[in-house]
């Protein structure tokens, strides 16, 4: 037998090895359809949040800012602040707002490091020093505050998590509907009054794209979640099958680099 025959009988993968390289191309082939799927969806989510405006996205149509107003009151009819921690002791902050123009004392027990989380937080009336509720019709008054459209409300409604439209809010909320042509719903807080925001007919196709763009199918309102931890651990695998593919072609030549010699005449 010659050496080039016996070489080429060593060269030649048992049983084992072959059938390596065989799930490696197939798992490799799954796992590009996968992952090409995923990438075709961020790209036509990317160019989405491109072309569409930010007011759409965030539901700003009829969205604006209150305008700042001074208080109007003498500081000496409020009770005082040591008096409320008096009353309401082992708290970690206190601080004085306006709320529907009237000074509010905002107790927080304990302070939490985003808004959406549950706030353990208590409002005092600056001038009667008794506990304050945000009740349908404050809650009313507060999103009227922050809306600037054409609607009028036609219902309130409380709701407590979790809220699908604020899958990471942990609060309950006053949902106030509008009747305008998009259906503009707002969000206030109903432990603290604060405004939580609007959402609207964009914002719904806008929360939809955000969910695929996410992967966020388990509607947690996170990019970090089982379906992103299982995309990146795709990609891993893919690029990994991908060198031991480009590797195994390496060992057995295929690849052949010729190079054209230009002929003069």
């Amino acid at each position: 037998m010659s050496a080039k025959s016996s070489a080429r009988i060593r060269k030649t993968p048992d049983k084992k090895t072959k059938r390596l390289q065989r799930w490696v191309r197939v798992w490799h082939y799954w796992m590009g359809a996968l992952v090409s799927l995923q990438l075709l969806i961020w790209l036509g989510t990317g160019i989405y949040f491109n072309i569409t405006p930010h007011e759409a996205l965030k539901g700003m149509a009829y969205s604006h800012q209150a305008a700042h107003k001074d208080f109007n009151f003498s500081a000496a009819d409020l009770i005082s602040a040591k008096q409320v921690l008096a009353d309401y002791p082992n708290q970690q902050q206190l601080a004085l707002i306006s709320l529907d123009s009237n000074p509010v004392y905002l107790l927080t027990k304990t302070t939490m490091r985003y808004k959406h989380a549950c706030q353990q937080q208590t409002l005092i009336n600056a001038y009667s020093g008794e506990v304050m509720n945000i009740e349908p019709s404050l809650a009313t008054r507060l999103a009227s505050d922050s809306y600037m459209g054409p609607g009028s409300v036609i219902s309130v409604n409380k709701l407590k998590p979790p809220i699908s439209e604020w899958p990471k809010q942990c609060n309950p909320l006053w949902q106030i509907n509008m009747d305008d042509d998009l259906e503009t719903r707002i969000y206030i807080n109903a432990i603290n009054g604060q405004l939580v925001g609007h959402k609207n007919s964009d914002t719904d196709l806008a929360d939809l794209m955000f969910k695929l763009h996410f992967m966020d199918y388990l509607h947690q309102g996170s990019f970090n979640n089982p379906f992103s931890w299982f995309f990146g651990l795709m990609s891993l695998l893919l690029s990994l099958s991908g060198l031991y593919w480009v590797g195994e072609n390496l060992v057995n030549k295929r690849y052949k680099l010729t190079r054209r010699l230009k002929v003069k005449s």
